[in-house]
């Protein structure tokens, strides 16, 4: 572990593990302040606070263009140069508990990935729960890819990736297109998949303690606080073993080929094993990069070592 990334560990753990409400006041107004969402700026935030969202979500300088266009009625951000393939592409899905997020609070890591792997990239502004809860998000990701195959792309030369829940809509959207007779994108790689939404996977008991910021150290809350999330505001009133909530259950046959990068001491570690080894199973082909001692989706963390890697690697998937 680098020691910016020892550093990150702490100040996460200490200006934001520490610092968030009780599981019963939390409401995802916080999770939108804490991604620096726009309309959400908290201007009461601590420096140290303040100055870890200007690194990760203040718009670093870039050859690559960011242009605002609609997939039919959904509002995209396509990162883009002239030296890019025009044959291929990136669909992404950014994370945020279903609740917050956008492409823009994404914008870096977009631009990394855009940079590395030299593909075009469309990043969705899919419907956010509480206002628009399950399926709008699932209906948006399918109808994007559809604008994509439209508009001219292949299928095998699309791929789908995801952070997150962003993780959990990139596999859940193979799934629906699957059960809709629609060709298949070739690849998918997914950056710590939130892919049980029951709140009874085994890492968050393992991890609370460990996990830098999107716990708490007691388990307990921690499952209390992703129950809260899905129950109350991503999906009231549904059957959370449903693979296209949790796809955790779902029996995958004949996946694309597929990344996933998970931290070991993350909450959601279990997760990845759980999807990785379900891929398997069925003889599909699947990469399981276990990173050590790094928070949830550190990849947004552009100035890590680490990350810097990680990114590498998912270039190397998407051209290779």
């Amino acid at each position: 572990m680098s020691i910016r990334a020892r550093i990150l560990n702490y100040a996460l753990k200490k200006y934001v593990k520490k610092v968030q409400p009780p599981v019963e006041d939390r409401s995802y107004i916080e999770a939108r302040k804490m991604m620096n969402q726009k309309g959400y700026e908290d201007t009461k935030n601590s420096i140290v606070n303040t100055s870890l969202q200007k690194l990760v979500f203040n718009k670093k300088n870039s050859k690559i263009q960011i242009n605002e266009l609609y997939l039919r009625n959904i509002r995209t951000l396509c990162f883009d140069h002239e030296d890019f393939n025009d044959d291929k592409c990136i669909l992404y899905f950014h994370g945020g508990g279903y609740i917050a997020g956008s492409p823009e609070t994404h914008q870096n890591l977009l631009l990394n990935i855009a940079e590395k792997s030299n593909l075009r990239v469309y990043a969705i502004d899919y419907s956010l729960a509480p206002e628009q809860p399950f399926p709008a998000a699932l209906n948006d990701a399918v109808e994007s890819y559809k604008s994509l195959l439209r508009m001219g792309y292949k299928n095998q030369n699309i791929f789908i990736g995801g952070d997150s829940a962003g993780g959990n809509l990139s596999i859940v959207t193979v799934l629906k297109l699957q059960e809709i007779n629609e060709p298949l994108p070739s690849k998918v790689f997914l950056l710590s998949p939130w892919a049980d939404l029951t709140g009874e996977g085994s890492s968050i008991r393992d991890n609370s303690h460990s996990d830098p910021y999107l716990s708490y150290d007691d388990w307990l809350n921690t499952a209390k606080s992703m129950k809260k999330t899905v129950e109350e505001w991503y999906a009231p009133n549904q059957d959370y073993t449903n693979p296209m909530i949790s796809p955790v259950f779902a029996n995958f046959k004949n996946f694309p080929q597929t990344l996933i990068q998970v931290s070991n001491i993350e909450i959601l570690f279990s997760d990845s094993i759980t999807i990785s080894n379900n891929l398997k199973h069925n003889n599909n082909g699947v990469k399981l990069s276990v990173y050590e001692n790094l928070p949830h989706v550190w990849q947004i963390f552009g100035f890590l070592p680490e990350s810097k890697n990680a990114v590498k690697e998912i270039s190397n998937f998407l051209k290779n």
